[in-house]
């Protein structure tokens, strides 16, 4: 099959040409990890006397347990510093933030690269044209020892996007619904993006895109790169989107934010890998500049990294949410992961910009967490309500 996915792939493991179902070794380009699964795939390396090939190119953040929040996460800390250090392995361990975003600004990422991560959000480099895939972490440090990767060719399914989003929605929303329209037939496929709303999205907007998808099962997803054409499988509207949010428990459910319209909320987060870029703060404060959070919420900003903190500081962001009420935590996960900084509690009800809401994720298996975009979860913060922005008049089309 000669299509980018394929061609990439086959490239990558040094085949003619590859097919679905097919079961194939990959170079890896790069590899990743942080102090969430890190304690695993240190343990296995650790445990069988192994270090990475002299061609692996690993990368570890510490995001989700930083500062440490217990003895055992410091001792890792430094036990993965000394580690690294004897093994050339590149640590960001002093708060430079969330791994995903450290990556995207101090790696090269390109087109059609193979990178393998401890981590269910890999496919955020797929705003690059990278495959990126999510490995346990058993794979994850074969990977890492041998420098190849062996998998089954995902069967991939093209999604095209085109015409003007509105104002009101966001990349978030629109990982949203594709999710709720197609997520099922998703599951163990490749996810390409393509068409002319995602050829004017930023690379903030694609990295948001790219990164909630996985939720779906998809095996990866990644952003075809300009001038590369493919057959498309699903064909959806800009004009037809609205705001989106998954409502709390399981099986994963989406449903258009106004259908919880009014719900009071205790907490609202917004940040981390999934919405804590610059855009996203930029869009947050241009909510709180006119309005202080609600006296009943707790509203919580991670910024993804410390470039993004500087720039909200250059720009007076930083000081425009603090001063409405909102906390901004230092560079990182912050909630998300459920370890500190900001859990919940049973009764709490809160709306996240987070990736993941299964029962007990940010704390308590109580609370119950409702997943929206940046604008959705501000409005939400300064109602005291689930709240959607309402609909722009007379925009454009193209």
């Amino acid at each position: 099959m000669a299509g980018f996915l394929y061609r990439q792939l086959a490239k990558a493991s040094n085949n003619g040409s590859v097919r679905p179902g097919q079961a194939i070794s990959v170079k890896v380009d790069l590899a990743l990890t942080h102090d969430g699964s890190g304690p695993a795939v240190l343990k296995l390396l650790k445990q069988g006397g192994r270090t990475p090939a002299d061609s692996s190119r690993v990368v570890v953040t510490l995001d989700h347990c930083f500062p440490a929040p217990t003895v055992k996460d410091r001792e890792f800390h430094r036990e993965i510093d000394e580690f690294a250090g004897r093994h050339n392995i590149i640590l960001f361990k002093n708060g430079e933030g969330v791994l995903h975003q450290v990556v995207a600004e101090e790696e090269s990422l390109w087109p059609g690269m193979i990178i393998v991560g401890a981590d269910g959000h890999v496919s955020t480099s797929g705003a690059f044209g990278a495959i990126a895939l999510s490995l346990e972490p058993a794979p994850f440090v074969e990977a890492v020892v041998e420098g190849w990767h062996r998998m089954s060719v995902p069967e991939q399914v093209v999604i095209s996007i085109d015409g003007h989003i509105d104002p009101r929605i966001m990349a978030r929303d629109v990982a949203l619904h594709v999710a709720r329209e197609y997520g099922k037939s998703l599951r163990g496929k490749a996810v390409l993006l393509t068409g002319g709303t995602i050829d004017a999205m930023n690379i903030s907007q694609k990295m948001s895109l790219c990164n909630f998808l996985p939720e779906t099962g998809a095996a990866t997803a990644l952003v075809l790169p300009q001038g590369e054409q493919e057959p498309v499988d699903i064909h959806l509207s800009a004009e037809d989107l609205e705001p989106m949010l998954a409502i709390p428990g399981l099986p994963l459910a989406i449903d258009r934010a106004g259908s919880c319209a009014g719900k009071k909320i205790t907490a609202a987060i917004a940040g981390g890998c999934s919405s804590g870029r610059l855009d996203d703060m930029q869009v947050i404060a241009g909510v709180l500049a006119k309005n202080e959070v609600h006296p009943d919420v707790t509203f919580i900003i991670t910024p993804a990294s410390r470039s993004v903190l500087g720039s909200m500081d250059r720009m007076d962001l930083s000081a425009v949410l603090r001063n409405s009420g909102a906390v901004i935590l230092p560079p990182g996960c912050g909630p998300c992961p459920g370890n500190h900084f900001g859990v919940l509690s049973d009764g709490d009800v809160a709306i996240t910009t987070t990736v993941r809401n299964t029962p007990g994720r940010i704390g308590a298996a109580g609370a119950r967490i409702y997943l929206a975009s940046p604008l959705t979860v501000a409005l939400s913060a300064v109602h005291g309500a689930i709240t959607v922005a309402e609909q722009q008049p007379n925009h454009p089309s193209g």
